[in-house]
């Protein structure tokens, strides 16, 4: 079950069963305010939870997560949404830098050449000149198989992209402009994945984003990089 936390005047820490854009939530409006505010989140977050709640959307301005931690509440994570959109967004960032695809190397950096890698990877190969694959566990053996299934050049790790995705922290680091697409706050290079059909305050809420997507509630069509 996936909770959402509201802040409101007047809210008592009470949830129930409602909707979020076809999506079945189990939300608890609190007010924060006031002498009685801390105790109202956590009425909240223990209402929450006993619903069979695990995962909870908060507000872009909540900064109280350690009190819902401590009631065994996380956050949604957003890695696999931003991943799924990792070609995209690479061929986003290289027109906003002005170049031309078919023209260019893009860099695909990490630990390991899993899945969202390879994902990543076959989608760019018939629409960016050039690939690179760094990745120590498994990228030797993904470039074969690009090479075999496209026929797409792959350059060494140690070349130099136009632009590259990096997969984690530790992964190769090349000279080039990248976009990091892991963790709780991916930097997208100034890039911004938003669902414009969603309420204005909405739109470009990644958690929210990243749940719709997962419930079957956000096809591509309904996604936007700008």
């Amino acid at each position: 079950m996936l909770g959402q936390l509201t802040l409101c005047p007047g809210g008592r820490g009470r949830a129930e069963a409602g909707s979020l854009y076809g999506l079945s939530v189990l939300r608890a409006r609190a007010d924060p305010e006031g002498f009685w505010g801390e105790r109202r989140l956590r009425r909240a977050g223990r209402s929450l939870r006993r619903g069979g709640a695990l995962r909870v959307l908060v507000p872009g301005e909540f900064g109280r997560w350690p009190l819902l931690a401590a009631l065994g509440l996380r956050p949604v994570e957003t890695e696999g949404f931003v991943r799924a959109q990792s070609a995209p967004l690479a061929l986003a960032g290289l027109e906003r830098r002005g170049l031309a695809p078919d023209r260019a190397a893009v860099a695909l950096r990490g630990l390991r050449a899993d899945r969202d890698m390879a994902r990543a990877a076959a989608q760019l190969c018939p629409q960016v000149r050039r690939l690179i694959i760094d990745a120590p566990g498994g990228g030797a053996e993904l470039a074969a198989w690009l090479r075999r299934e496209f026929g797409v050049p792959v350059l060494p790790p140690g070349e130099r992209g136009a632009l590259a995705l990096r997969f984690h922290p530790a992964g190769g680091r090349g000279e080039e402009p990248a976009l990091a697409l892991y963790g709780p706050a991916p930097d997208l290079g100034g890039l911004t994945l938003s669902a414009p059909a969603l309420a204005e305050g909405d739109r470009a809420d990644l958690p929210l984003l990243a749940a719709l997507w997962e419930g079957g509630k956000l096809p591509p069509e309904a996604i936007k990089i700008t």
